[in-house]
């Protein structure tokens, strides 16, 4: 007989809060007061997820806005963390899933805030989730087996690769946009504004709001504008993916904006779309341009073929123009505020020479450890092992030598997982894609093309940065990159997102 929900929930809940009370005592004890509030706290959200009645989707879009800040300031230690704000939450979001598997509780008990919850029928995963799946079940064993520093690896495992598919997983089959759709555009505009200013303080005044070890504002004499994020262009490509995802929100939410909101709503688009450029990642400008004509086009190649309507072609000249005309204001602008910057960044060859140089040499370690690469999270001590302590001098171009990082997430992969997680890592890209332009030549109103559109949009945004950088190794851009995909996902048809079974599933 199953138990009660309301008895597993406040046993689990009791069980959680007297670990984390014990845990505080002992650091309080030691004068860690600091560390032990953080305890405290996360196994106080833990018992609210356990025994409040919240829907997996609320809880879903409270993390969404939430986890910049909330990842900065609950996690423990704060160097190396072991307890961490986003673990937290999808471990007990998948502790639930599985008691609502296995019977253990009935599925309207848990989370009965879910109008849909009681017409699931089965679980399925997407062979996207099954690729990317093997894909973290290739790097935790490398982790474990071949890694110099485990505990390193397992946080990069477990946070880059695991939880980034749990988030895919949970938006896809638990938020619907139909009801908690204007909440998350509200996130996306609220995280917009933050984000930009955060962005502007510190690249104003030089001060780093948010201090993460090795992530420091000022390297090499510039400043690298990362707001509450551990990197750079983790900053500037959420940017990138709210600002897209901002322009088709309306479209899908079909949320009834008045004149003030609308005011909102374009300064919110407007900050996201700075915020991108405030980095001056060159690929990141180019991601800008090209999706957001590339999110026009699609919307347009979904959208019913009135007669009245122009082409998609003398539709995207003026867009790309106007798009064109916007970056370079933007660039002039930021070349007077701060020339020096703007030179040594975006005008300066030697960062494209240093570029090709590094991916030589990955490609060549890559080469050395063709199966299973040379582990994850050991590529630095691999390079500098093969370079700087041998006879072997680094690779160059144009007298500019090669970092002792890939620079690329193919080349990541390749270099660390060897061909055989980079195979599953080509592979799970490709069923995205595949998924998203299915959906788009499928959509049956223009709800779906705008969905289907957005989707690719944010695809592409996150590949042509990763094609010039290691963006894979941040698992926040992971998190928010694949909860949007995930969303976007479960909006493809019309039945209920829990019931919803994609073009490419397997049933269990």
């Amino acid at each position: 007989m199953p138990l009660p929900a309301s008895g597993i929930r406040l046993i689990a809940g009791l069980v959680l809060m007297t670990a984390g009370a014990g845990f505080a005592g002992m650091l309080c004890a030691r004068g860690d007061y600091q560390s032990a509030i953080v305890v405290n706290v996360v196994s106080l959200i833990g018992l609210f997820l356990l025994t409040v009645s919240a829907s997996v989707e609320s809880v879903l879009l409270a993390w969404f806005v939430s986890e910049p800040l909330a990842s900065f300031y609950l996690r423990y230690p704060v160097d190396r963390s072991v307890i961490t704000y986003d673990r937290t939450v999808f471990g007990l979001l998948i502790l639930v899933v599985f008691l609502e598997a296995s019977g253990a509780v009935t599925r309207d008990a848990l989370f009965a805030k879910i109008s849909w919850v009681k017409e699931r029928r089965g679980f399925s995963l997407t062979k996207f989730e099954l690729a990317w799946g093997f894909l973290s079940v290739i790097a935790l064993a490398s982790a474990l087996g071949q890694s110099n520093n485990v505990a390193s690896a397992m946080r990069i495992a477990i946070d880059t690769f695991c939880l980034p598919v749990f988030a895919f997983y949970f938006a896809r089959s638990r938020v619907d946009l139909r009801s908690g759709g204007r909440w998350l555009l509200l996130g996306c505009m609220a995280l917009a504004l933050f984000l930009l200013a955060s962005g502007v303080f510190e690249l104003v005044t030089g001060i780093d709001l948010f201090q993460y070890k090795g992530a420091d504002l000022v390297r090499e004499g510039e400043r690298r504008v990362n707001g509450p994020f551990a990197a750079d262009s983790s900053f500037a490509i959420i940017c990138l993916l709210l600002f897209l995802f901002l322009r088709a929100a309306p479209g899908l939410v079909r949320a009834r904006i008045d004149r003030s909101g609308k005011v909102v709503y374009a300064v919110a688009s407007a900050a996201a779309a700075v915020g991108a450029l405030l980095s001056l990642f060159r690929v990141v400008a180019f991601a800008l341009v090209t999706c957001w004509i590339l999110q026009r086009w699609a919307s347009n190649r979904a959208s019913s073929k009135s007669s009245r309507n122009r082409s998609a072609l003398h539709q995207l000249v003026p867009l790309a123009s106007l798009m064109a005309v916007a970056v370079i204001v933007v660039g002039c602008l930021m070349s007077a505020m701060a020339p020096s910057l703007f030179t040594n960044r975006l005008a300066d060859p030697r960062s494209v020479f240093g570029r090709l140089a590094t991916w030589q040499a990955a490609a060549e370690i890559a080469l050395e450890k063709p199966v299973f690469g040379v582990g994850l999270a050991n590529y630095a001590e691999y390079f500098d092992a093969s370079h700087y302590y041998s006879d072997e001098a680094p690779e160059e171009v144009a007298e500019t030598k090669a970092a002792d990082s890939p620079h690329s997430n193919i080349l990541w992969v390749a270099s660390e997982l060897g061909l055989t997680g980079l195979v599953l890592y080509i592979a799970a890209n490709v069923f995205l894609f595949r998924m998203g332009w299915r959906a788009l030549n499928r959509a049956a109103d223009s709800r779906q093309g705008r969905a289907a559109a957005c989707f690719l949009a944010l695809l592409v945004a996150y590949w042509i940065p990763g094609l010039t950088l290691a963006i894979g190794y941040y698992s926040d851009l992971n998190l928010y990159s694949l909860f949007l995909l995930g969303v976007l996902s479960g909006q493809f048809s019309d039945v209920s997102p829990a019931s919803r079974q994609s073009q490419s599933t397997v049933e269990f």
